[in-house]
């Protein structure tokens, strides 16, 4: 369905807010920085799985800039607190998140601050990310051991060290009587850790996603995030404007040399059994591929829209499709700690890398209008944007075909790029083959 902000429109010359909000050493508020009208350009990127990002360049004419941060103790709190900046991308000063012309308020913590110019001025360039990227990377070395099943594990983990987060896991199957060692790792590398082979143990068995909106943050798996179609953007069509500026996409089939089945191995101490591609003939245990992985989400195509996907029944291999060896974690322990024969998880690092490079086969750069709609990382892998793309009139006939890739596709990373004169929005976007065994969505 076609909504007031599913299509982006521009109002007038875009405006971005930029409020630095620096907190007293001592406790007691915080000194607000207005900068929002000294931006010359503004980026504010996100992808799938690593968070976001945002950079400004601030003209500082005489210096007034410097003299405000240094006035209002930047440099005495930045190693001491947190700096939180608070940001809007707007289409217009009438802009309104509603109608899609402009992204909600949304909060970063500074990390860098740079300054080059000459005698009268400067420009100043600042990088900020996300607040749950920010805590999270900031570990005390600890040697901890968490009892748990992974999810509530990956919850205790956030809770500690990012008290200042809302944290939402998705459930595993594992024992909750299980304990996991953090070997002095950061609190961030500990969660990639745990993700990094549990693809097996999701209820739906497939891959997590991590996202952050401000201060809050997601880990969960794909098959648990509720896909929605966020745009319509148009080439050529409805009679209107084209919203679409530039494209370029890479179609890379050459994943079916190495990609269309991940295959682990391991020897199992508890049943005495050794894993691999010869014991399981049925290609259910240690094979990661199409069928065996058919809870994931990709876009609802038709058959001239995306790939047709290889043979990968029992035995399919080599000249038409190529197998690649991963190494499995071992087994969890030797007593049948983590609640599950070793069969049941043991592909789950060959799991987890095969769902992860479902972007990777036909994926396509849009720029169109900036568009508001796009303000954090929720939904990123798993929602959709529709595109009408036409070819436009042909011999004077009043249809209009429609180019191929038009339809579908899944949106896993975007970028604003905003200066004094335009707004634009890059989207990645992601199609799989379209006759693989999967939830097609939208539905």
């Amino acid at each position: 369905m076609v909504t007031s902000n599913s299509i982006p429109t521009a109002e007038a010359k875009p405006q971005v807010k930029i409020v630095f909000k620096i907190p007293s050493v001592n406790g007691g508020g915080s000194n607000v920085v207005d900068l929002s009208n000294y931006f010359s350009t503004f980026e504010f990127k996100a992808m799938i799985n690593g968070g976001y990002i945002i950079r400004a360049m601030i003209f500082d004419a005489h210096f007034n800039v410097h003299d405000e941060l240094v006035k209002n103790a930047y440099y005495e709190v930045a190693r001491v607190k947190p700096i939180i900046v608070e940001f809007q991308i707007k289409s217009g000063p009438e802009a309104t998140v509603g109608a899609g012309s402009a992204t909600r308020v949304q909060k970063a913590i500074i990390m860098s601050l740079e300054a080059r110019g000459l005698a009268d001025g400067a420009h100043i360039e600042f990088v900020a990310i996300d607040p749950p990227s920010w805590y999270l990377n900031m570990g005390d070395a600890a040697g901890s051991s968490w009892k748990g099943r992974v999810d509530q594990v990956i919850k205790k983990v956030v809770d500690k060290y990012a008290p200042q987060v809302q944290s939402e896991i998705s459930k595993t199957v594992d024992s909750d009587q299980n304990r996991w060692w953090m070997m002095r790792m950061d609190p961030k590398t500990f969660i990639s850790s745990l993700v990094d082979w549990s693809s097996s143990i999701t209820q739906k068995r497939t891959h997590w996603l991590i996202a952050s909106n401000g201060f809050e943050f997601k880990v969960k798996e794909q098959a648990q995030w509720s896909s929605q179609q966020r745009a319509y953007y148009r080439m050529r069509a409805d009679k209107a404007r084209s919203n679409i500026i530039k494209w370029g996409y890479l179609s890379d089939n050459a994943l079916s040399i190495v990609q269309t089945k991940l295959v682990a191995q391991g020897a199992a101490a508890i049943s005495g059994r050794y894993l691999d591609k010869a014991s399981d003939q049925k290609e259910r245990m240690v094979v990661a591929k199409d069928t065996t992985t058919e809870n994931k989400l990709i876009a609802k195509v038709t058959q001239d829209q995306s790939f047709a996907k290889p043979k990968d029944e029992p035995g399919a291999g080599p000249p038409d499709v190529g197998w690649t060896s991963v190494s499995s974690i071992p087994e969890i322990y030797s007593g049948g700690d983590l609640g599950m024969p070793y069969d049941q998880y043991v592909d789950g690092r060959p799991r987890g890398m095969w769902l992860n490079m479902l972007n990777a086969l036909l994926r396509m750069k849009l720029t169109v209008l900036g568009h508001g709609v796009w303000s954090d990382c929720f939904g990123l892998g798993v929602d959709t944007v529709f595109l009408r793309w036409t070819k436009g009139p042909r011999d004077g006939v009043s249809e209009q075909e429609h180019w191929w890739a038009t339809g579908n596709w899944i949106v896993y990373g975007f970028h604003h790029r905003v200066s004094r004169s335009k707004w634009e929005t890059d989207l990645y976007c992601a199609r799989y083959d379209h006759n693989s065994v999967a939830k097609k969505v939208p539905q």
